[in-house]
């Protein structure tokens, strides 16, 4: 006689780890959220593989969307947004950093006295 086991990862379930991976967060944390375990997730990666690309697509939308957030600032003439822009897009123009390239040669002389 088998037993059957219910489905750990049902459409609610799915719907929280899916708004866990939109608000960045972890693997695990995002299963604590959905209150299943990492190996209920991770087996159902394994018999949905294009949940696993999903979840990719969906951990990058924060990134995305503060990208379109400084954009619409740099749009709306924002001058510090646009300085902050050019400063990591564009390092060798307008990074504040500056970096020096030295070389540093030692000449090093032992003497051992040996009596």
């Amino acid at each position: 006689m088998s037993v059957w086991r219910p489905e750990k990862i049902t459409p609610e379930v799915l719907t929280k780890l899916e708004a866990g991976f939109m608000n960045s967060l972890t693997d695990e944390e995002c299963c604590l959220y959905a209150d299943i375990s990492p190996k209920t997730l991770y087996r159902y990666i394994e018999k949905n593989p294009a949940f696993w690309q999903r979840k990719e697509t969906l951990k990058r939308k924060p990134n995305i969307q503060a990208k379109v957030n400084w954009i619409k600032q740099i749009q709306s003439a924002n001058y510090q947004a646009s300085k902050e822009w050019l400063e990591r897009k564009s390092r060798d123009e307008f990074s504040l950093r500056q970096e020096v390239d030295q070389k540093i040669e030692w000449d090093l002389y032992i003497s051992f006295n040996v009596d």
